[in-house]
């Protein structure tokens, strides 16, 4: 019966955890503007950047920044080695990778329903060549990120490798792999997600402070990353820093 409940409960996070990814995308380019149109349901539009959803406060630039600071600290502290063994001393030990997953899923879903629309335009490319190219970007940054989660074992990053292997120790390990992407760079996920939040061919205020919000989460959170991967991999991640540049092919800085 236990191994039944921790089973569906990796599976009930994966699920929500994937729901909440694909959710964000659609949010953060005004995609559910085109699904809505796409099923007839066009109330799936206020679910967009730039249209109001939900409870409209009176300082839409603080209730953006603290939604995204909710999901920047959610998936910052509970990433942290150090709150893993707390919460383990709660939860069972295979559950702590799902229960994770669920938590980034809820703090998306946050974000998506209560972001406050900020429409002025930034810039706004009317070519229809080149905004078919940042639309092309924007998806193929989303699927940069999808491929590099997937080349270091997305089923143990989301949490169902080990609520299904719960009765197996060695589940949980994870080990050091550099495949593909990440020959070419150390955070090939991050580096899909930075390219998605700038390619846009419709630069609003709200889609810049979310960009920015991201990026800023990106630089803070891969400086604590970077930490507990050499606590944890010791030289061999250091030979890999020294040689493979963070986020970009050729952008890696000399001491």
């Amino acid at each position: 019966m236990t191994m039944f409940v921790y089973r569906l409960y990796g599976l009930i996070c994966y699920i929500l955890g994937l729901t909440s990814l694909v959710a964000f995308a659609l949010f953060a380019n005004n995609g559910f503007v085109e699904v809505g149109i796409a099923s007839g349901d066009t109330l799936l539009g206020a679910f967009a950047i730039d249209i109001q959803a939900g409870y409209v406060p009176a300082n839409a630039y603080l209730v953006n920044f603290g939604l995204i600071t909710i999901f920047a600290l959610q998936h910052s502290i509970m990433a942290r080695a150090g709150f893993k063994k707390r919460i383990t001393k709660i939860l069972p030990k295979p559950l702590e990778r799902s229960t994770y997953v669920l938590a980034t899923a809820m703090a998306l879903f946050l974000l998506i329903l209560y972001w406050q629309p900020m429409i002025g335009v930034i810039w706004q490319v009317e070519a229809p060549a080149l905004r078919g190219l940042l639309q092309g970007l924007f998806w193929g940054g989303w699927l940069i990120t999808l491929l590099a989660t997937q080349m270091i074992d997305g089923m143990h990053l989301l949490g169902v490798k080990q609520s299904f292997g719960a009765e197996n120790p060695d589940s949980g390990i994870k080990a050091f792999v550099t495949p593909a992407f990440y020959k070419l760079v150390r955070h090939p996920i991050q580096t899909g997600v930075i390219i998605a939040m700038l390619s846009t061919p419709d630069m609003t205020v709200g889609r810049a402070v979310l960009a920015i919000g991201v990026i800023i989460y990106i630089a803070v959170g891969l400086y604590y990353e970077e930490r507990d991967l050499i606590a944890e991999f010791g030289d061999t991640y250091r030979d890999y820093k020294r040689k493979v540049p963070a986020l970009f092919p050729g952008f890696k800085l000399k001491k």
